[in-house]
């Protein structure tokens, strides 16, 4: 098996040493406004950029206001070491704002982003603001519904992000704004639509420097299914970018997860197995599924998770051949993403829910990474 992840490495290090001048990014970067041309991503100079990058959790779900203890200034240093640029920033709306004082925004949450930016601008890393957890709750698995429900939390998540974007209108370490992680509607993707829409115009209003990044819906009423649009939407509006996640195949990304009654005890085998279509080919299809709504709406996408459980790296398993395989596939297609996730018990780099120990690490998965950037 480890012979086998070595050669993979090999062939894709050849590969990216060919292609390396797209989305090249020099030692001394200097931060320029990013925008959208046609199905591309460019820089100031109208050239093509292709950023590689991880996610920053920040303990999003357990509701910690400022995680002081998930990362720091070194941290981005790290990001850098792995060859990596950019670095999605999840908040939970309570950084800024607290559910018995809406409307007002709290400093020491704009201080927490503020010196976030700072350690990025000091390491050459892009940020991503995205709002992971709304008001109204997590979206992820079909639930924070009051979103939908209550017209006040979506007047309080438009009037956060129209603040964001008038403090940081400027801020050209900022690559974009997303506006909300893996949106689970009750009834239609519509809801989704007309509230991206409103964010847009609203963010608009302040800010036409940033690229705005908006997420197909994730489900309709608990059901992840894809419509012929596999579920994006067009928006009215310039510079914006469109966003998706993928972790197929699911029952072998996710076997073993807790979370998930379905697939608390699932054996979702080895990668890669022809049998049950666990290949490269497979997961170039699935991917080429989301471009070709991009080409054909003339749009950029960007893929804002991809990743694995951390079952997934034993031996048996197969994982590291999996990452192997997903890293090719987004390097050829010169595909702007960030790993899900830097630090994290479940799914990250780093491993752990506490303090960041920078000795517990999956090695393995680190050197994939260095190796291939």
């Amino acid at each position: 098996m480890e012979t086998q992840v070595i050669k993979h490495v090999l062939l894709v290090c050849v590969f990216l040493w060919g292609t390396a001048s797209y989305g090249a990014f020099a030692e001394d970067q200097s931060f320029a406004f990013l925008k959208t041309q046609g199905v591309h991503i460019i820089d100031s100079g109208g050239e093509p950029v292709f950023l590689r990058g991880i996610s920053f959790g920040n303990r999003v779900w357990s509701d910690e206001r400022i995680p002081r203890l998930h990362h720091g200034k070194e941290d981005y240093q790290r990001v850098r070491d792995l060859g990596m640029n950019l670095v999605r920033f999840y908040l939970n709306y309570r950084t800024l704002e607290a559910d018995d004082n809406p409307y007002h925004y709290l400093d020491d949450g704009w201080g927490w982003i503020d010196t976030n930016i700072e350690w990025a601008r000091q390491h050459g890393v892009y940020l991503i603001l995205n709002m992971h957890v709304p008001q109204g709750g997590f979206q992820s698995h079909g639930t924070g519904w009051d979103l939908w429900r209550k017209p006040e939390l979506q007047d309080r998540l438009i009037a956060m992000w129209k603040a964001i974007a008038e403090r940081y209108k400027n801020e050209s370490v900022i690559l974009g704004y997303d506006l909300v992680n893996e949106p689970g509607v009750p009834k239609s993707k519509d809801e989704w639509k007309l509230l991206a829409q409103r964010l847009v115009d609203s963010i608009r209003k302040v800010d036409t420097n940033h690229p705005i990044i908006v997420e197909r819906v994730n489900s309709i009423n608990k059901k992840w299914i894809n419509d012929k649009d596999m579920n994006f939407f067009r928006l009215k509006g310039d510079n914006i970018i469109y966003t998706f996640h993928t972790y197929d195949p699911y029952y072998y990304t996710h076997q073993g997860i807790p979370w998930d009654s379905a697939m608390k005890n699932c054996d979702g085998g080895s990668w890669p197995d022809k049998r049950k279509k666990y290949t490269r080919q497979f997961l170039a299809y699935s991917i080429d599924q989301f471009l070709a709504w991009g080409q054909r709406n003339n749009v950029p996408l960007y893929l804002g998770e991809w990743g694995l459980y951390k079952g997934n790296y034993a031996e048996s398993k197969g994982g590291l051949n999996y990452i192997v395989d997903m890293l090719s596939v987004i390097e050829e297609r010169k595909l702007t993403n960030t790993f899900h996730t830097y630090h994290e018990e479940s799914f990250g780099l780093y491993l752990g829910d506490g303090e960041l120990d920078p000795k517990n690490y999956n090695k393995s998965l680190k050197d994939i990474f260095e190796n291939n950037f």
